[in-house]
């Protein structure tokens, strides 16, 4: 299909795209950011066929029929085909993210932009996980070296490397983000580290690395297929 890239000349000529010499950015379907998201974390299991899977839902969440979460980790981390789809209650990030509806003889995927899907990726458990496992991919890969670290992060959620702006953008946020953390553990709160535990970073430091990597996740190029 045709790129989203911009192009001056045609978007002078046809500015809406009439003649559709630009593909429209299109969101993901919720199946394949959370698929994604598993698998720039380094958690995605390819396992092919067996039984549907039911991942963690949120404790408040009551379930008619029940949710009997899959106790192996590994398991739950199947790609989101294999979810268990319950008419009645839907996976709530999948929801979120416009799966076709249960009741529907006839289901369609319509496309919403919803403060919900922000509040999903930036407040749920699993994403800020998924977060803490890519900043332990990262620093297993790149080491100390926050350049490849910026880059190997680039990589890995957006499949291209890290421009100059970036890679200046990025280390001032760390820098600052650095400093908001130590004042934090300075107050004796609790901090979201990688997963591994980096030694090569003063904890401070590794938690911004996670902020970092949560901030990948929540991005429109992350979410977005160009």
């Amino acid at each position: 299909h045709q790129s989203t890239a911009p192009d001056a000349l045609a978007a002078k000529t046809d500015p809406e795209d009439r003649l559709l010499w630009r593909f429209p950015r299109k969101r993901l379907e919720a199946e394949v950011i959370r698929d994604s998201a598993l698998s720039v974390a380094g958690l995605l299991n390819p396992k092919m066929g067996g039984p549907g899977i039911f991942p963690e839902i949120p404790p408040s969440l009551e379930v008619r029929g029940g949710w009997p979460v899959t106790q192996d980790r590994k398991e739950r981390n199947r790609r989101s085909i294999y979810i268990f789809v319950r008419r009645n209650v839907r996976y709530p990030m999948l929801e979120a993210f416009d799966m076709p509806d249960p009741y529907e003889t006839c289901p369609r995927r319509y496309m919403t932009t919803t403060p919900s899907q922000a509040l999903m990726l930036m407040n749920n458990k699993l994403t800020l996980g998924w977060a803490q496992h890519l900043a332990g991919r990262m620093l297993s890969e790149a080491g100390d070296d926050r350049r490849a670290t910026v880059d190997a992060a680039c990589r890995l959620a957006y499949g291209r490397h890290a421009s100059p702006d970036e890679l200046k953008t990025v280390a001032d946020f760390l820098d600052r983000q650095t400093e908001i953390i130590s004042q934090r553990l300075a107050r004796g709160e609790k901090l979201a580290l990688p997963d591994p535990v980096s030694d090569k970073q003063s904890p401070a430091q590794a938690a911004a690395v996670v902020d970092f990597c949560h901030v990948l996740m929540n991005s429109n190029e992350f979410v977005y297929s160009d």
